[in-house]
């Protein structure tokens, strides 16, 4: 609430100093905050939505558009939304697969069947989606979170998950004069000393950050990253109220959940936003990242990742290069004519051979290469950050954009092992494996052994691999299978199975591993919306580590206590694509 131009919110009096020492002040914030949040929801609930539900489809005033709060959640709660034609074809099985396609004619011919198969959702199903995300995005940017997580879990309707991962398309911007203030406090100086020229209409909107366009007076033409007002005291205060507050009350509800111990989980999620919102150390996680890209001729030419400018970049105001002709992965045939489609289909990037879209792949490879080198794991690859950039003229050609560094975790080789061990065993049908992943997970998160019972989860994981593990080949190669119930991919499935016996048995599995399976869940979305659902993507993103074993034996299968004792080799892997 502003009054006067003053905010009246314990957000705006959050003080980390007295946060630490004081529980008192803590407790009061705390209420204060939760008193506010539920005048939110209610105000949001009984006046806003209902109005906007009426304003919007009214023929006198649907083309009015609001000033201020009523027109951001306007955009929200219309009458209309359209379905991403690669991303519904891909979810549908629509997409054919890269051999389908002979020529650009047969990419138009795919549009026009999507656009003919793929409808808009019915009016009732856009206004309920409208009520939850706008009610999400009023409650701001840890519950915009907080719904991610919600979308990537299997047993929720579809289109429950559809609604909640699409929190993030249509949160508002800041006001111009806001804009101005945080640029000319952060880098001490009016903004017409430092810029010739700011856009205060944003290119994108974030829960954590609104990203304007701007030109420096030294000429660079650069991407603003704004954090929003009062985040750190935001994120104090709302983790500990979905975490204690709204998790305990679903615990008085839903037993299973009242027995789970997720300190662990929950300390991770808090921390892992408290770096998040350092954009000092975004940027230099991006520098560093960038750095690994320009190592390689293969991933410096076909990659892209903006360059970062330190010197006007500070803890809420990342300052980065500008990029042109940007196109989101999930847009390409909504956005691009059918000549360009083909043409990144086909871009031959060196080293990949008969695989098919090279660029994509070599995309999704480069932050499962970083992590396995001991750089650090890109956790947030969901589709809003995939991105492709037009080539400028005939002489170049398409690249890879990936953005977005604030999520990231510095996860152990170690870690990576057990990470690659449990994927492979579920993929090849090894529940021994999959089994000994999980104890070192469980004993690496604080629980103990006796804890469990391990004969249960390896029945579990036995079974779940029996349903996606189809017959051996000649050679001994075991292939893999999809069917109705699969809906989503194995790697949703697999989320639905680690979480069931989180909540069920106490399995203890740290923060990390959810980042890596929700990254790996993203990049599987990618695919599917290029490549169809009928197209094993997971494999192939699984398969990836295999090679990264297989060219680094002196690791292995084998840990250092000797937790593993099967001696597996990579070929016996699914056959899904020949290696690149």
């Amino acid at each position: 609430m502003r009054i006067g131009g003053i905010t009246l919110s314990p957000v705006a009096l959050y003080s980390q100093p007295l946060w630490d020492i004081s529980y008192a002040y803590r407790a009061i914030l705390i209420a204060w905050r939760l008193a506010e949040l539920g005048l939110m929801a209610a105000r949001f609930l009984f006046i806003r939505a209902p109005f906007l539900l009426v304003w919007t489809r009214l023929p006198l005033t649907k083309d009015i558009t609001l000033p201020g709060t009523y027109g951001n959640l306007q955009r929200i709660l219309g009458p209309s939304r359209e379905a991403k034609l690669n991303v519904a074809g891909g979810r549908t099985g629509q997409m054919p697969f890269l051999d389908a396609y002979q020529s650009a004619e047969d990419v138009k011919k795919q549009q026009e069947f999507l656009r003919q198969i793929v409808k808009p959702p019915s009016a009732t199903r856009v206004a309920i989606g409208g009520v939850i995300r706008g009610l999400v995005t009023e409650l701001g940017t840890v519950f915009i979170k907080f719904a991610q997580i919600l979308s990537m879990r299997p047993e929720l309707p579809p289109f429950l998950r559809e609604e909640l991962a699409l929190v993030q398309d249509k949160v508002p911007g800041l006001p111009e004069d806001e804009v101005t203030t945080i640029l000319e406090r952060e880098l001490m100086a009016p903004v017409q000393e430092t810029f010739e020229w700011v856009n205060y209409t944003p290119v994108a909107c974030a829960s954590l950050a609104v990203v304007h366009h701007a030109k420096l007076r030294t000429g660079q033409d650069v991407a603003l990253k704004i954090q929003r007002p009062f985040l750190q005291g935001i994120v104090a205060l709302d983790t500990i109220i979905i975490l204690d507050v709204v998790l305990g009350i679903a615990g008085l509800i839903l037993p299973r959940i009242r027995k789970t111990d997720l300190t662990f989980f929950t300390l991770s999620f808090q921390s892992s936003l408290q770096r998040e919102i350092n954009f000092d150390l975004e940027g230099c996680i991006q520098e560093k990242a960038r750095e690994a890209m320009m190592a390689s001729q293969q991933t410096s030419d076909f990659m892209k990742i903006a360059e970062v400018y330190p010197e006007y970049t500070t803890s809420k105001l990342l300052t980065m290069e500008f990029v042109h002709n940007l196109v989101r992965v999930d847009e390409l045939f909504d956005k691009l004519e059918p000549e360009e489609i083909w043409e990144l289909l086909t871009t031959q990037v060196p080293g990949f051979g008969s695989l098919p879209v090279h660029i994509l792949l070599l995309g999704c490879r480069f932050p499962m290469q970083l992590g396995w080198q001991g750089e650090f794991f890109h956790g947030d690859l969901h589709l809003g950050n995939i991105m492709f950039v037009k080539p400028k003229d005939s002489e170049d050609h398409w690249r890879y954009f990936l953005c977005d560094y604030g999520m990231y975790e510095d996860i152990p080789r170690e870690g990576y092992r057990l990470v690659m061990l449990l994927l492979w065993g579920i993929l090849c049908g090894y529940p021994d494996m999959v089994t000994d992943a999980l104890k070192a997970l469980h004993v690496q998160s604080g629980g103990s052994l006796s804890d469990m019972d391990w004969d249960k989860i390896y029945v579990k994981f036995h079974n779940f691999g029996r349903s996606w593990v189809g017959p051996v080949d000649e050679e001994g190669v075991p292939g893999l299978r999809r069917s109705k119930g699969h809906e989503g991919g194995v790697t949703r499935q697999l989320l639905a199975l680690l979480f069931g016996e989180v909540i069920g048995s106490g399995l203890r599995l740290p923060y990390w591993l959810w980042l890596v399976l929700k990254s790996y869940l993203y990049l599987e979305e990618a695919g599917t919306s290029i490549m169809g659902g009928s197209y094993n993507w997971t494999a192939w993103i699984f398969d990836q580590y295999a090679v990264q074993i297989e060219r680094d034996a002196a690791v292995a299968l084998f840990d250092r206590t000797n937790v593993f004792t099967m001696n597996r080799s990579v070929d016996h892997l699914p056959r899904i694509l020949p290696r690149g």
